[in-house]
């Protein structure tokens, strides 16, 4: 990962792809290497961020608030993403002793026992870190805990005290462990990890036990912030912290990335384009106007300046013709969320070919789109299907949460915005009195594949939601979803209703067949619903960090309607029926089922859940049934030979 410039050298723990960057392991997430638990550093110390590759893309950075992105590839043999040694705790593989460590290790091969021969003292990363609601991360308090047995309390070891980690000879669950002090004291923990009580340590002026409070520490920013509880106004207690509690640095819910994606859509796609919206572009145009330049004038000095320009031999005026666009779009165009930027990606998708401008001639483009001719049972399923052979997506990981996956900040929900983490520094100065600044870029990763997009026949849709079965038993599961939504922290601003379940449905069986006949595995397939009133859209695609693809998914596009025949008969019975297909959304609250499970209907990893890296709805909103059924399910409705 990296050192900085003034530091001698220090061990690279591991490597990373571009893509689990902002997804998996991005700033503040932990990353479990052969000799080390690392925390990833917030951008802002990033040190080598001049050499990644620059990127933009106008909508996303009206949604982020970003002038451009970057795209932290490796250029050179130089490393380059910091992190730094956390938790600090380390057990001994051989005597078993718990004890900090140093900041980084000596070596490449990692931290070693203060008493153990080098060979045998292997330190291995401590079985917990601290965190709350808030996201704040710290470390356990180790040598509390150890002293705070609820049976048994004692006070705490004036000096350095010697902890030994105990059990797990039995089982490997945390309960079965427990940490020991020279003096005796022992305590288990089995209860380090609740939620609802925290962290109770014993106070030996009072003589009772009180909670941990949350120390608001923001370790991969270096700072620190006041910790305080948030009401169900939204607001927060004056003096209340929010409850802190132990957890696994590997759990999945230490992270949740939110990434936001944006496809290159044909009004995105041509070169002048790509150059009047990257920072180097702007800087030219607002140098230009700041001289009291006209745009014409602008553009016929960039038509003459710009070497790709003079090579391609593009005039003033298709300059001009973008500027205007771009102009026009600035001053009329209210975008806020990835919603909003899909109804954008819809209609320009939806654009017959000769309606996009794009360069032809261009060596490495960036989409490349053709519209399927449809036969008259493939027009009363689909109004539209388009090839695409070439697409290009950006995604940029705009924030993190912990403990719940995160949704979109918008302004009819301000009260999410206390339970985010951000990859960055807004302004002040660290822990240490350096002082540090707002960014104005983002993290991303630019993955290029094909695609198939799809547009569904209203007529289509309306006939496959017009039984009375079908429409009780979607609503039973939007209500379950609503009640998931008031209870957590994030309202969705996905337009979730009948409509939305029955194409995200048809999606993951359309990914489950396109894997077995166009070559790709699940995980490489991705999803993109568009879904709202006025729009029936569905965008299968896939995508890989390199620049090629292999053809196969878009040769499918000529035979969706088989294709969906196909998946139907394959699906029509799953591996854990019938216990899945009877599933009933609408008795699952009886069955005291956690709301979060709540979230589909006849749907498990044998049928419809498909990999997280393919699904943008967390696997969530998904039913077999309304697909499958004998009565009411898409052979009723779809056309027959």
């Amino acid at each position: 990962m990296s050192k900085t410039p003034a530091d001698s050298y220090k061990p690279s723990p591991g490597k990373l792809r571009a893509s689990q960057l902002i997804t998996t392991f991005g700033p503040g997430s932990l990353v479990q290497t052969e000799h080390d638990s690392v925390l990833i550093m917030g951008t802002n110390f990033w040190w080598h961020k001049n050499k990644f590759t620059v990127k933009s893309h106008i909508y996303l950075q009206k949604i982020t608030g970003k002038t451009h992105f970057r795209m932290p590839v490796k250029k050179d043999r130089e490393q380059s993403i910091v992190c730094m040694s956390f938790p600090k705790w380390g057990v001994c593989k051989s005597c078993k002793w718990l004890q900090p460590h140093l900041d980084s290790p000596p070596g490449e091969k990692g931290f070693r026992c203060k008493s153990c021969s080098e060979k045998f003292g292997e330190l291995l990363p401590a079985r917990l870190v601290l965190t709350c609601n808030q996201g704040h991360l710290d470390e356990f308090p180790w040598v509390e805990w150890a002293h705070s047995n609820k049976f048994k309390p004692v006070p705490k070891c004036k000096e350095n005290p010697k902890l030994k980690w105990k059990g797990g000879q039995s089982a490997s669950s945390l309960s079965n462990y427990r940490v020991e002090c020279e003096c005796g004291a022992s305590n288990s923990l089995s209860d380090s990890q609740n939620r609802e009580e925290g962290i109770q340590l014993w106070d030996e002026e009072t003589n009772t036990f009180v909670n941990h409070k949350c120390s608001g520490q923001l370790p991969w920013l270096q700072q620190q912030e006041p910790c305080r509880r948030v009401l169900k106004d939204g607001t927060k207690h004056p003096t209340e912290t929010e409850i802190a509690f132990g957890i696994t640095p590997r759990a999945s819910s230490m992270y949740y990335s939110k990434v936001i994606r944006g496809i290159i859509i044909p009004s995105l796609a041509h070169p002048i384009v790509r150059y009047l919206t990257s920072p180097k572009g702007q800087e030219r145009i607002d140098a230009g106007r700041d001289y009291d330049k006209s745009d014409e004038q602008i553009a016929e000095n960039l038509a003459e300046k710009i070497e790709e320009f003079k090579i391609k031999s593009y005039t003033k005026e298709d300059i001009l013709y973008f500027m205007e666009k771009i102009e026009s779009f600035n001053s009329t165009q209210s975008i806020e969320t990835e919603n909003d930027l899909k109804k954008i990606e819809y209609d320009d998708l939806r654009k017959n070919e000769n309606e996009h401008k794009l360069d032809k001639t261009e060596i490495n483009p960036e989409i490349v789109i053709k519209s399927i001719p449809l036969d008259d049972d493939e027009k009363e399923v689909f109004d539209d299907v388009r090839e695409v052979s070439v697409l290009t997506a950006l995604e940029v990981s705009r924030y993190f949460t912990r403990i719940t996956p995160p949704g979109e900040i918008s302004k009819k929900n301000p009260k999410s915005k206390n339970y985010l983490c951000y990859l960055e520094s807004k302004g002040g100065k660290t822990i240490h009195g350096r002082p540090t600044k707002k960014q104005d870029w983002l993290p991303c990763a630019v993955k290029k594949g094909e695609g198939i997009f799809i547009v569904f026949n209203e007529n289509f849709i309306n006939n496959c939601l017009k039984s009375s079965d079908v429409r009780l038993r979607l609503n039973d599961m939007i209500q379950n979803h609503k009640e998931w939504e008031s209870e957590s922290n994030w309202p969705s601003n996905i337009e979730i209703d009948e409509q939305f379940i029955l194409i995200h449905s048809i999606s993951h069986l359309l990914i489950k067949e396109l894997s077995l006949e166009s070559g790709y595995s699940e995980a490489s397939i991705s999803e993109r619903i568009y879904s709202s009133k006025n729009m029936r859209g569905l965008l299968i695609y896939t995508t890989s960090a390199g620049d090629g693809s292999l053809g196969g998914l878009v040769r499918q596009s000529k035979s969706l309607l088989a294709i969906i025949h196909r998946a139907i008969s394959h699906k029509s019975v799953c591996s854990r029926d019938p216990i899945c297909i009877n599933e009933n959304p609408k008795t699952m609250k009886t069955k005291d089922l956690p709301l979060n499970l709540r979230q589909n209907g006849s749907a498990c990893f044998g049928c419809m859940l498909v990999p997280e890296t393919s699904c943008e709805n967390f696997n969530k909103m998904l039913d077999r049934k309304i697909l499958v059924d004998d009565k009411y399910g898409l052979e009723s409705v779809l056309p027959h030979d």
